[in-house]
């Protein structure tokens, strides 16, 4: 047994506030048989309350193993996570959560990983090389920062209209895995608008299923369909799509020009 004091590994003050709030709690008394002659006042069941308490501390941190992380092994360890795995069952601790859930995503990162990025890479460098072509009257170099600009702009659009698409898968498999507290999104996208380094997620089982979950089940802006990797990547079957940057920048200039 260790016979270390808890409050020597904790900070003391958060420890003695759950400590007050547990006592306070263990103190309130429930009425058996209310409005009949056998009323009577009793106290509560404190098991029960101290086990939904660790359950929902344990949904809040993303699951069991997250909570008992710091010595997973140890004895106490295994009787909290029987007192926890008994409450909630094997497939509902999300039920217990009190705190939204918050999704971390960058879409630079899954973008990197579909190829995307490539593909967009390529389009935007030649775009910029066409700015400097020579010869080009006023009207060509307009044109051609112009392009340049809503490349750029298109990919700013499906990174925001990817992450909208991948939060509403996320929120329905948390939803029929037992939330209720709702979703909150926090982009880590280099250079997004709130990126902050110190909010990166740390990740674990429960983050993973999900995070793989959605990125097959998100439909990619850029063709309206699910990711593709049956000749490839996503971003070859972008291009035997006719759906790079370079193509829907020129065929929404065209059907512009033809309105």
């Amino acid at each position: 047994m260790n016979d270390t004091h808890p409050a020597a590994s904790a900070d003391d003050a958060l420890l003695g506030q759950a400590i007050e709030a547990l006592t306070s709690l263990a103190r309130q008394t429930r009425v058996r048989g209310r409005g009949t002659p056998a009323e009577a006042s009793e106290p509560v069941d404190f098991a029960d309350l101290a086990a939904q308490v660790l359950t929902s501390v344990a949904a809040n941190l993303g699951g069991v193993e997250t909570l008992l992380a710091g010595r997973p092994g140890s004895w106490e360890a295994d009787l909290v996570r029987r007192l926890i795995e008994g409450t909630a069952g094997e497939d509902q601790i999300l039920a217990w959560r009190t705190e939204p859930y918050r999704l971390h995503l960058s879409v630079d990162d899954v973008f990197a990983g579909f190829r995307i990025d490539e593909l967009y890479d390529a389009d935007l460098e030649a775009a910029v090389e066409a700015t400097y072509a020579d010869g080009l009257s006023d009207e060509q170099a307009d044109a051609a920062t112009a392009r340049e600009t809503a490349i750029e702009a298109l990919y700013q659009q499906d990174r925001d209209a990817y992450a909208t698409a991948y939060v509403d898968v996320a929120r329905d498999w948390l939803a029929k895995r037992g939330l209720t507290t709702g979703v909150e999104l926090v982009r880590t996208d280099y250079g997004h608008p709130g990126y902050n380094p110190s909010r990166q997620p740390d990740w674990n089982v429960l983050n993973d299923a999900l995070d793989e979950h959605a990125r097959q089940n998100t439909t990619l802006p850029q063709t309206g369909a699910l990711p593709d990797f049956s000749n490839g990547t996503p971003a070859d079957a972008i291009r035997a799509a006719g759906r790079t940057y370079a193509e829907r920048v020129d065929q929404a200039a065209a059907g512009e020009a033809s309105a």
